[in-house]
This record gives structure tokens, sequence and C-alpha cells, in this order.
């Protein structure tokens, strides 16, 4: 996308990024990295939980440590609570299972997956939403607007710039791959 868009420095760092994380990550750790976008606190599958969630419930646990500090609030002292939270909550996990009191993570009602399937599949059918319409026009507010947002793209421009990068950086990150 930037390359097609002529932001020639975004696209240097995002592939200079991934050639970081490729290079310097072992193959496990960087396909972790770039794709492990969930947390599981709990250690078993399907307990799942968003990292933006997880980084919610960071902030609310924060945010309620500072207004326990009141009138001693200051930078240093809301660093340092901030700092807390994850050690605080390892310990109370400890002091849980030490007591016998594991908690038991929350399970949403899923009712049934089948009905609301089949009634998605039926509201998309009765809108004709997989029939291809030939010479649709575009929205027409945006009349200029391509559909396809990578049409100015000259993909062997791309490959040949990607690969000359890519030969400049070799021997740079070759000697730091952990596989």
């Amino acid at each position: 996308m930037y390359k097609t868009h002529k932001k020639i420095k975004y696209a240097y760092v995002v592939l200079l990024y991934l050639i970081k994380l490729e290079a310097i990550l072992s193959e496990g750790e960087a396909h972790d990295l770039k794709w492990n976008r969930s947390f599981n606190k709990h250690g078993q599958p399907g307990k799942n939980i968003p990292l933006d969630l997880r980084t919610e419930q960071y902030n609310k646990e924060v945010k309620t440590m500072w207004t326990a500090l009141q009138a001693n609030i200051s930078e240093t002292s809301a660093q340092r609570v901030a700092n807390t939270v994850e050690p605080m909550e390892h310990i109370r996990d400890f002091i849980r299972r030490d007591c016998g009191l594991m908690e038991t993570p929350g399970y949403r009602a899923t009712g049934q997956p089948e009905v609301a399937v089949k009634q998605i599949i039926q509201d998309l059918m009765q809108i004709s939403a997989f029939e291809v319409e030939l010479g649709r026009d575009g929205h027409p507010t945006f009349p200029d607007f391509p559909s396809n947002l990578l049409h100015a793209l000259d993909y062997r421009e791309l490959h040949s710039w990607m690969n000359g990068l890519l030969k400049t950086w070799e021997p740079i990150y070759e000697s730091n791959r952990l596989d």
C-alpha cells in the first residue's frame, strides 16, 4: 500500500521491520510477534481474550490504584504503581492457588451457532450478495475512486526494489538468525 501511493519511507521502514523480525528472532517467535493478537491467562484452549481487552484490564487496575493514592500522586509514584500491576496479579494468582480458590474463567453463553449461520446465509442470499453484477457503477459520491487500491502498483518494480533491499540487508542480518 505504501509503495503504491508513493510513501517510500513508510514502505522502507515496514519492510525493514519485517526483515528484522525474521532475522533477529527465531521463526516461532517472529510468527508469534506478527500474528499473536490474543492473550491466554489460564493456558487452556479456547480461553483467549484479545490483547486490547487485556490492555483495558491493566488500564482499569492502574487507574484504580492511582485513585487510591489520592493526594500522594506524583509522576514517580504513578509510574511506580503502574509497574506493579503484573507482579501484583501474579501474587494474587499464587495466593488463590495456595488457598485452593482457583478462579474459574467465565464462559459466554454460546447459544446455537448453526441457527445464526443459517440466518446470516439466508439474509445474504435474499439480497443477492454473492451474485456478480457486471458494469456496476461505483458510489456516486466518489465516481473516480478506484475499487482496486493497488491499481497503480507495478509488481515488477516492487519486486526488484524489495530484492535490492534484501541483498543490502542480508549481510547484516544473516549472521543474527537464531534458528
